[in-house]
C-alpha cells in the first residue's frame, strides 16, 4: 500500500463522470487516497464526500469530473459505522494515536449500565468538534491551533444519532455499531459515552460501511484498482450520475424541444405547471432525465431567496 500512496506514475487522462466507491486502507488520509487515484487513473478532476481519519477505514465515495457538481448532496446523508473503543482510558485525540491522558482505576462497568447509557445517547443533541479535528476556527485548522497550545472554543454542531448498539462487550473493549447523521464525530461519541459512564474511552478502531445508499461492500480496495488502472477495467465500477442520484425523484422529458431549452439553462413556464404533482410537497432537487438515462439536470421546484432552480449537466453525454 505505501508504494502506491510514493507512486507517480501517471496514467493518460481519461473522461469519466460518476461516482466511485473506494475501501479506505488504514494508515491513509482522504487526500492521500484522492492523490494516488487522480494520478493512478488519470481523472484530473475529483473529490471524496466526506474525511476518514487516517486510522480509519472503509467506504470512501469519491466524484469524478461532472460529479464532483453533486457532491454537497452526497455529503448530507446520513453513515453507517462499526468502531471499537476501550474503556477506561482517555487520549488527548479521543483515539488510539493519542496521548494518554487519564487512566480509571474503578471496577468494570455492568453490561446492563452500559446498555442502558448507549440509550440515552441517541436523539439528536449538540456535539462538540474535537480539538484534533480539521475543521476550520479563526482562519487555521483546529487542530493546528490545539498542537500549538492555544486555548481556542471548540465550536459544537447539531448532530443525530439514530441508533447505537453495543454488539459485543469485553470489558474493557467494547465493540459498536452506530447510525448517525452526516458531520457526527465517532471519537467524540465515543468520549462522550465514556464520560457518562464515569471511566472514559476512546477509539481504537474505526470502520465506516455506509453513506446514504452506498456501501463498503461495493467498493473497491486501492490494490484492486491498481491492478485495474491499466486496462481501465475500473470504469465498470463507475456509478453514473443518475444512478448515484437515484435516491431523488426523477422527471423525463420526452419532448426535444423542451429537453434543448433545458440545456440551455432555460425552464419553460408552461412545462413546469405540467410538473405541478411532482413539485408539491418536495422542495427539490428532481432529476430531469432525457432518453437512455441521460441526466439532462437537476431541478429544485421550491428554491430559496438566491438559489439556483436549476443545474444543468453540458457533459452528460459522456456519461458512462
Amino acid at each position: 500500500m505505501n508504494s502506491l500512496k510514493r507512486s507517480a506514475q501517471r496514467a493518460p487522462s481519461v473522461v469519466v463522470h460518476g461516482v466511485l466507491l473506494v475501501d479506505k486502507p488504514e494508515g491513509w488520509t482522504s487526500h492521500d487516497v484522492v492523490d494516488s487515484l487522480r494520478r493512478r487513473l488519470g481523472v484530473s478532476k475529483m473529490g471524496h464526500t466526506g474525511t476518514l481519519d487516517p486510522f480509519a477505514t472503509g467506504l470512501l465515495v469519491l466524484c469524478l469530473g461532472e460529479a464532483t457538481r453533486i457532491a454537497d448532496l452526497l455529503t448530507h446523508m446520513d453513515k453507517r459505522y462499526i468502531f471499537r473503543m476501550r474503556l477506561g482510558v482517555e487520549t488527548d485525540t479521543l483515539d488510539l494515536t493519542g496521548r494518554v491522558t487519564r487512566v480509571y482505576e474503578g471496577p468494570a462497568v455492568s453490561p446492563e449500565r452500559l446498555r442502558n447509557t448507549a440509550a440515552e445517547m441517541v436523539g439528536p443533541q449538540m456535539q462538540q468538534v474535537p480539538r484534533y479535528a480539521a475543521v476550520k476556527v479563526q482562519g487555521r485548522r483546529l487542530y493546528e491551533w490545539t498542537r500549538a497550545g492555544k486555548e481556542i472554543e471548540a465550536p459544537r454542531r447539531p448532530v443525530e444519532i439514530y441508533s447505537l448498539h453495543i454488539v459485543e462487550d469485553t470489558w474493557p473493549e467494547i465493540s459498536c455499531h452506530v447510525h448517525c447523521s452526516k458531520g457526527t464525530y465517532v471519537r467524540q461519541l465515543a468520549a462522550d459515552l465514556g464520560r457518562r459512564l464515569g471511566c472514559g474511552a476512546h477509539v481504537t478502531a474505526l470502520r465506516r460501511t455506509e453513506s446514504g445508499p452506498f456501501s463498503v461492500h461495493d467498493a473497491l480496495p486501492l490494490d484492486a484498482l491498481d491492478r485495474m488502472a491499466h486496462d481501465r477495467e475500473w470504469m465498470r465500477h463507475v456509478i453514473p450520475l443518475h444512478a448515484a442520484l437515484s435516491h431523488l425523484p426523477a422527471v423525463v422529458v420526452t419532448d426535444a424541444a423542451i429537453r434543448n431549452r433545458i440545456r440551455h439553462g432555460q425552464l419553460p413556464e408552461t412545462w413546469l405547471n405540467s410538473q405541478a404533482v411532482v413539485a408539491e410537497g418536495h422542495g427539490g432537487p428532481v432529476r430531469l432525465m432525457g432518453p437512455n438515462n441521460v441526466l439532462l439536470a437537476l431541478w429544485w421546484p421550491v428554491a430559496q431567496p438566491g438559489q439556483r432552480r436549476l443545474k444543468v449537466f453540458r457533459s452528460s453525454d459522456t456519461f458512462i
